[in-house]
């Protein structure tokens, strides 16, 4: 006899995990673009289907029972499975792909040169590259693999260290010429300071910087603000004032000349930039590949 699955409908197990996630039936039904009483009547289906309470009703969203947290550990696991067969299914007939989270400065500073010897190495594969400054849901975005800042402290993640985060001042030969050697790091507060505004993920700016060396950013220092550090970078270039450089990102400027130091002054921070994946699931060769390739990549780079 053909083996039957005894399961409720799909549907209610996706909004269920939904709903047992956020810990409520609105940011629920705001995730699915449902209305919140279809989530509701949705989960009193399941309720009664299962036969137990997967939800303690609190004045303030919804808490799961033992019950609930138990199928929300299994129907994420199940549901992960189902979405990764899915997507090697669709790879089966588009050949190889691989997905690559990145923010737009590393995007245009560190990928956009190099990626030519990935693809030399492996031309089968198919790099999708999505820029944001975000840290998305790898998972449920389709991502294999992301770059990002941290502590190391992962716990939805598998980690591989990229680089270390070090940070220093930069600036155009041609903003020294106008205005003077920078001679010590008390002299910055005295330029045109490029500063990037960092709205996601907290950043070490300038007046953090400068404390590490004991100096305040004062009053009169003029800064110049934006939110991209892709065009913080294009301003140094274009002589427009001093910017902190992540090592990794303005190197190559610097090795053309595009970019100078005016201080020997940097600080490494604590928090190293780490390659990242989901641990939902097994990484495909292709995205292995790709891991391996940005680690030598970073390694050299980091190599005097």
């Amino acid at each position: 006899m053909a083996r039957r699955f005894q399961l409720p409908a799909m549907a209610n197990l996706i909004t269920f995990e939904a709903a047992a996630r956020t810990g409520s039936f609105t940011r629920a039904a705001e995730e699915l673009s449902i209305s919140q009483p279809a989530i509701s009547h949705a989960m009193r289906e399941l309720e009664r289907e299962l036969g137990v309470a997967l939800f303690a009703r609190r004045h303030k969203g919804v808490e799961t029972t033992e019950a609930g947290r138990h199928l929300l550990e299994q129907t994420q696991l199940g549901l992960t499975l189902i979405d990764q067969a899915l997507s090697e299914v669709r790879a089966m007939a588009s050949g190889p792909q691989v997905t690559l989270a990145v923010s737009t400065a590393t995007a245009t500073w560190w990928l956009l040169p190099r990626i030519a010897r990935f693809k030399q190495q492996h031309p089968d594969i198919e790099l999708r590259c999505i820029t944001t400054d975000t840290d998305l849901d790898l998972s449920r975005e389709r991502i294999d693999l992301a770059i990002t800042l941290g502590t190391g402290e992962f716990p939805q993640h598998q980690r591989w260290h990229f680089v270390d985060e070090e940070i220093f001042p930069v600036c155009s030969p041609a903003y020294l010429r106008e205005h003077g050697a920078i001679v010590d790091v008390q002299a910055l507060t005295r330029a045109s300071l490029l500063h990037l505004e960092e709205r996601y993920r907290p950043r070490l700016g300038w007046a953090g910087w400068l404390a590490r060396f004991g100096v305040t950013l004062g009053r009169s220092t003029r800064l110049f603000r934006f939110n991209d550090y892709s065009v913080v970078l294009q301003a140094a270039i274009e002589g427009q004032g001093v910017a902190l450089g992540w090592r990794h990102l303005v190197e190559p400027l610097i090795g053309q000349r595009l970019l100078v130091r005016p201080v020997p002054q940097a600080v490494t921070t604590d928090q190293p930039i780490y390659l990242v994946a989901s641990r939902r699931g097994k990484l495909r060769a292709e995205a292995v590949y790709l891991r391996d390739w940005l680690v030598e990549e970073a390694g050299m780079a980091a190599r005097p």
